[in-house]
Parts: C-alpha cells; sequence; structure tokens
C-alpha cells in the first residue's frame, strides 16, 4: 500500500507516491491477540481483541471443566473498503513471509552455533 494510481480522462494512469508521516510513530500500540473480520457491500470490517486466560486461584488447580468460553474485549474497530482490504491482504502475506525467512535464518543460526 504504498502507491496509489489515479485513471485520467484520457485513458493516462498516473502514479501518486503516498507518504507516511514520521508522526507515526508517536501513535498508541495497542494489543490484540484476535481479530474478527466480516464484510457487508463494500467495506471490511477489522475488529481486534484481546482474550486473557483466566487465573485460577492459588489454593486450586484449575478445572478446565468449568469454563465454558473465553470472551474476548474489543479494543478498536476498523472499516475499509475492498480495495484497500485487497491491497492490505497482499501487504501482510509479503510482510509474513519475510518474518518467516527471516526466523528460519536466525533459527539456523542458532543451531549453527550450538
Amino acid at each position: 500500500m504504498k502507491n496509489g494510481s489515479e485513471m485520467h480522462q484520457t485513458g493516462e494512469v498516473v502514479e501518486i507516491k503516498i507518504v507516511w508521516p514520521e508522526t507515526v510513530k508517536d501513535l498508541p500500540t495497542i494489543y490484540a491477540n484476535q481479530l474478527l473480520i466480516s464484510h457487508a457491500g463494500p467495506e471490511f470490517f477489522l475488529v481486534f481483541g484481546i482474550v486473557t486466560p483466566p487465573v485460577p486461584p492459588a489454593d486450586r488447580e484449575p478445572d478446565l471443566g468449568e469454563m465454558d468460553a473465553l470472551e474476548v474485549s474489543p479494543v478498536v474497530k476498523i472499516a475499509v473498503s475492498a480495495e484497500a482490504m485487497l491491497a492490505m491482504a497482499g501487504t501482510i502475506k509479503t510482510n509474513v513471509e519475510r518474518y518467516r525467512e527471516s526466523k528460519r535464518l536466525r533459527d539456523s543460526e542458532v543451531s549453527s552455533r550450538g
């Protein structure tokens, strides 16, 4: 999602560079470990949330049979266009591939030392 393009009446496609400001580093980071994605019409909705496992009392063992479900605490809901969602999906895929390759390299370095 680095660049956008615009079609002129002449049929010419003009690339427009999209630049993120330095202030993005000042935004608060919100942790999430759950994601719900839905869509309605031309928009996608991404709801990020947190599930925290319950902590049993110190005086007894946890009984998982007592738990029916863990509730997600939603932290943010974002709506995006279908076009933006497709671009984000591609960006996420690329970044996950880079992460996996970097992790594979780090793991192979660690195993070659030991």
